[in-house]
């Protein structure tokens, strides 16, 4: 089975894993390494650059209910879904972000039609005038609102967890 990575914005909502679930339905030929990248500006303090921790950063922006869409997703896709992953970018330029592309071999990227941006940190920006200068792969996605299918699927796992749990 053919593997490809996939580049896709996200400013941590649920509803921007909408674009997952669309990636791997269009994609169901093929595995799966997907990366959800934000964009932040990095401090310009030498003092904050010193205390600077991606990691952190990321835990930071992340909401619990983003977290347990994501499980919920790579549990459900495990098989296709080599790799669902989180990360930012803060270059500058065009050029940054072909080298940020190139580094992380992303084959395509995907974006929402409906993009309005919305900054998560006050450090965010919008990445979307790079992704639109790119000479990557660009699929444009209609995002959808999360309703009941989500719901339908979160109450799916979680009456498979507890439905084991009661079991035992």
């Amino acid at each position: 089975m053919k593997t490809k990575t996939i580049l896709i914005p996200t400013d941590f909502s649920v509803k921007s894993l909408n674009i997952v679930k669309s990636a791997l339905s269009i994609n169901d030929d093929c595995e799966l390494e997907i990366l959800l990248v934000h964009g932040i500006y990095l401090p310009d303090s030498m003092t904050d650059l010193l205390l600077f921790s991606k990691k952190k950063l990321l835990q930071d922006l992340e909401t619990a209910e983003f977290r347990a869409s994501c499980q919920m997703i790579a549990s459900k896709y495990e098989s296709r879904l080599l790799e669902l992953s989180l990360d930012i970018f803060s270059g500058y330029n065009q050029s940054a972000f072909e080298n940020y592309l190139e580094a992380n071999q992303i084959d395509e990227i995907y974006a929402p039609t409906d993009h309005a941006f919305k900054p998560r940190h006050k450090n965010s920006f919008d990445m979307m005038p790079f992704i639109h200068r790119s000479t990557t792969n660009l699929v444009k996605v209609k995002r959808m609102e999360v309703g009941e299918n989500f719901r339908q699927e979160r109450n799916e796992l979680s009456g498979l967890f507890f439905s084991e749990l009661s079991s035992l």
